[in-house]
């Protein structure tokens, strides 16, 4: 009996190791997981930029959408970008980001449909004037101007309009005359009705 005795207090004492051993791998197993997380977390952030000091970025997809509010907006795209067309990245985010056209315009596109724009030649970086914020386009595409080719020479719906010296066509026409010998219904009846019950 002395024996078992002997050996109970050497057993828990390598229990009570054991449960300490075990605490600190599930410590050093919790620290580590939430290490990944963090990093995880980081590498998902949004990369947010100013307009001034946005990378230029390139379309490299023609009929890239493009959505003003969203690609989940609840309708379709509200433009198509053609390949080649210059944005600035304003935040980057997974799957679409915000960006800014040259018109001052702000939406978002795909990630894929865009990359680090090549850098522009010196000259051209001078001169480049930045437009002023205008009038949007229309979902048309091409806005339309007075002097666009669709507006010169003649019309449809160029109608000159009324002379006001001119009286206006006199649209009243005169009743047709009814022949006087067309039977009048009487006002008694010649019969007596008959009814079925």
């Amino acid at each position: 009996m002395r024996s078992k005795i002997a050996t109970i207090p050497g057993l828990m004492a390598e229990l009570s190791t054991n449960k300490s051993e075990r605490r600190s791998s599930a410590t050093q197993l919790l620290r580590g997981s939430l290490a990944l997380l963090c990093l995880l977390l980081a590498s998902c952030a949004t990369e947010t930029f100013a307009p001034e000091v946005a990378p230029e970025y390139v379309i490299i997809r023609d009929f890239s959408p493009y959505y003003r509010l969203g690609p989940q907006q609840g309708r379709g795209a509200d433009e198509s970008l053609r390949a080649g067309t210059r944005i600035k990245l304003l935040r980057r985010e997974m799957g679409f980001s915000l960006i800014q056209l040259a018109d001052s315009r702000t939406g978002y596109v795909a990630n894929e449909n865009m990359t680090v724009a090549p850098p522009r030649p010196p000259e051209q970086a001078r001169n480049e004037e930045i437009p002023a914020p205008g009038p949007a386009k229309k979902r048309g595409g091409r806005s339309r101007t007075e002097d666009s080719p669709i507006y010169s020479g003649a019309q449809v719906n160029d109608t000159p309009l009324p002379d006001p010296n001119v009286p206006p066509p006199d649209l009243n026409v005169e009743p047709e005359i009814m022949p006087n010998n067309i039977p009048v219904p009487s006002a008694t009846p010649t019969g007596t009705p008959k009814f079925r019950y």
